[in-house]
């Protein structure tokens, strides 16, 4: 069983159906609490926001339409949605290519906590395995091989209820999850990120889509991050202060931290490690942004999060740190910013983004190599109704690429290794390969999807079954 590759679709697919799905169904009443999105609001389609006369498939660019979209979309309020998808990774090296197909279903529910049910299967060359999660108050799960094409998940969660021999769960914490989504601050952030895309409107049967290219959009953020390496380059003892006052920060913290409170941001701030959350300032009226800020400001907050020690004690505050100082901290002294050329990082990975996420896939299929001819699309629709009303939304993944791989030195029976003409070792050429991935999540909203009772269910524990009551 690749148990590797079922983690990851697990985990992705429960991180992209709570980040994805927060932003989903029911709109709240009252004003645009969440991020502005000016990436196609421009321009006219000629019909004064009057779309019902326009054919599916038309990109809009009203301003009265795309800006209601986009404030449904930062207005909305999620209980629930179920989801289903499917990943497809293959290998081809020559002539040969190995298979593995992911399929998922489940569910997930919000709130003051998040609780979901997720079941995977996975069919490859080694045969078929399954995972079912369970995310409660604590996390439990169970894995194994099924026999046949496909997995009956409905005799295994019988299984999971009986009385003689019964399948056995895992248990693990699941605690930072349900604290981080049970903060405020936490859901209007994620519903905010998508102000730092573009996004495109499109007049669908019925109603509306909103898509994000998700790769292009990283690909212009990183454009900005690059002006704020350069500036750092230049100015190696660039303040914490200085750093918040560059303009790409600022229109970014700006965005992010929209609508949100100075006491939700405090809520969230509060799950860092203890040692901050328990010297943060109470939070008064105001704004998330002016609390942020006041933290650097805070002498207080400076002197019991770093101490008297040098060469703390040359400052006052965390805004009078410099970076240099701050990224010595972080890295126990590891990492010096005057010699890290953040400017040519940043290109090398703007340059090579494409490459080095196509080569995140590698491991699942047990190569190492460098990515070449890579082809990368990543894609987040959201699908409203006529009402402007959000119903659901998709998630598409395409990525693919040649990997080379150094090559293998000849060991002939003896130890000796061949030699061309003009007495140099020669080496054998490696196969061509050819990583290809696919990925696809579609989730419905639900007021209130209805999940498995684990209730009567045993999960392993230190002494023994435990049965969960």
């Amino acid at each position: 069983m690749n148990k590797k590759l079922l983690s990851l679709a697990l985990s992705g697919m429960l991180a992209c159906s709570t980040v994805f799905g927060l932003a989903a169904c029911k709109p709240q009443s009252g004003g645009n609490t969440g991020g502005t999105n000016n990436g196609t609001n421009s321009g006219t389609n000629g019909n004064n926001g009057n779309t019902n006369t326009i054919k599916p498939g038309t990109v809009i660019t009203d301003e009265k339409v795309t800006g209601s979209l986009f404030s449904a979309l930062s207005q909305a309020e999620l209980t629930g949605l179920t989801y289903s998808g499917s990943v497809d990774l293959s290998a081809t090296e020559g002539t040969t290519t190995s298979e593995q197909k992911i399929t998922l279903e489940g569910a997930l529910r919000l709130g003051k906590s998040v609780e979901g049910d997720a079941y995977l299967s996975l069919s490859s060359e080694d045969g078929l395995s399954y995972l079912l999660g369970f995310l409660r108050e604590n996390a439990y799960y169970a894995t194994g091989e099924a026999e046949g094409k496909t997995v009956d998940f409905s005799a295994l969660k019988t299984q999971l209820k009986a009385q003689n021999d019964p399948l056995l769960l895992e248990q693990a914490e699941a605690g930072i999850v349900q604290n981080l989504f049970a903060v405020p601050a936490t859901v209007k952030l994620l519903k905010n990120a998508t102000s730092l895309f573009s996004g495109v409107v499109t007049k669908t049967e019925g109603g509306y889509s909103l898509t994000y290219d998700i790769a292009e959009g990283a690909a212009n953020l990183l454009k900005g991050v690059q002006e704020v390496a350069e500036a750092i380059d230049e100015t190696v003892e660039m303040t914490l202060t200085g750093f918040f006052n560059q303009k790409f920060v600022d229109d970014a913290l700006t965005k992010l931290l929209n609508g949100i409170t100075a006491k939700e941001l405090e809520g969230f701030i509060e799950l860092l490690p203890e040692d901050i959350a328990k010297n943060l300032p109470d939070a008064q009226s105001g704004t998330a942004k002016d609390y942020l800020l006041g933290l650097l400001r805070s002498g207080s907050f400076y002197t019991s999060i770093v101490g008297e020690g040098e060469p703390w004690s040359n400052y006052q505050t965390f805004g009078e740190a410099p970076l240099s100082a701050i990224v010595s901290l972080l890295t126990d002294g590891e990492v010096d910013l005057s010699t890290l050329k953040l400017k040519d990082m940043v290109k090398d990975l703007m340059e090579n983004l494409e490459s080095k996420i196509v080569s995140l896939l590698l491991p699942y299929v047990n190569w190492e190599g460098t990515v070449e001819n890579e082809s990368l699309d990543l894609s987040l629709t959201f699908s409203f109704d006529d009402d402007k009303k959000l119903l659901g939304l998709s998630l598409d993944a395409l990525a693919e690429g040649n990997v080379t791989e150094a090559p293998q030195e000849q060991q002939p029976d003896g130890g000796t290794q061949p030699e061309d003409g003009n007495g140099d070792t020669m080496t054998a050429a490696a196969a061509a390969k050819k990583v290809h991935f696919t990925a696809k999540l579609n989730a419905t909203c639900a007021q209130s999807p209805e999940l498995f009772d684990l209730k009567g269910c045993k999960y392993r524990g230190e002494n023994g079954a435990v049965t969960i009551k």
